[in-house]
């Protein structure tokens, strides 16, 4: 019974290669009753996402060798998996760096450091919201007070 209890959360892929905020991350995800898959770069997320489809990936942007961006283009050029949304977490948060998550097919970005409720709206939003198969990020920034 309880690997069926598994297997009805909704899964997140989280890439990220810094362990104490991958670790954070995670256990806010989890509480929040999802199945996390974790990968610490673009290989590893690769490889995890050859094997099955998350709800979400939610990935930083400064990952080892190819950049979470790279990761993002990566999913939206794959027809099994371009529908997935994803959010970017990451410290990088210049306007140029926003914009560009958005090109390659980000859904929306969460800057580093943020709360428990701030990520959990975020993947909430992303997976259940008005806008949920609808990759855009200022869609998703609107739903923030000013």
């Amino acid at each position: 019974m309880e690997s069926l209890e598994v297997s009805a959360k909704r899964t997140i892929l989280l890439v990220e290669d810094h362990p104490p905020e991958r670790e954070a991350i995670k256990r806010i995800l989890v509480e929040g009753n999802f199945h996390v898959e974790t990968a610490l770069d673009y290989l590893g997320a690769v490889s995890v996402l050859s094997k099955s489809i998350p709800h979400l990936v939610c990935l930083d942007l400064t990952l080892p060798r190819e950049s979470g961006f790279e990761l993002c283009e990566y999913i939206r050029s794959q027809t099994r998996l371009c529908f997935v949304p994803v959010l970017v977490i990451s410290d990088r948060s210049s306007p140029e760096d926003m914009a560009h998550a958005e090109n390659v097919g980000a859904n929306a970005f969460l800057k580093k450091p943020f709360n428990r409720e701030k990520l959990l709206k975020y993947v909430f939003t992303l997976l259940d919201g008005p806008y949920a198969s609808r990759p855009s990020v200022r869609r998703l920034r609107r739903t923030e007070p000013p």
